[in-house]
């Protein structure tokens, strides 16, 4: 579904803390305005993949890590520079 989290692609941990909460990442995502581009910037230290999204009001941060299986095991995002 359009705008809805791909719950199939995270581990069960991660889905069920983006399912609790979803309403606040909403409304955060949705000040920032539309999406306009992805750019990967690295793997930090600690193995995460990091990237940065530009956004039509802002930026943010996402640190993303997957599990063997290629699920997404963990997901961190913070406001950019």
């Amino acid at each position: 579904m359009l705008g809805q989290p791909n719950y199939d692609a995270m581990g069960e941990e991660l889905a069920l803390a983006t399912r609790q909460q979803f309403p606040a990442l909403q409304r955060s995502f949705a000040k920032l305005g539309p999406l306009q581009s992805i750019s990967f910037r690295g793997v930090g230290s600690q193995g995460w993949d990091v990237y940065e999204a530009k956004y039509e009001n802002g930026i943010s941060i996402w640190r993303i890590l997957l599990a063997p299986d290629g699920k997404i095991e963990g997901l961190l995002t913070q406001d950019g520079p």
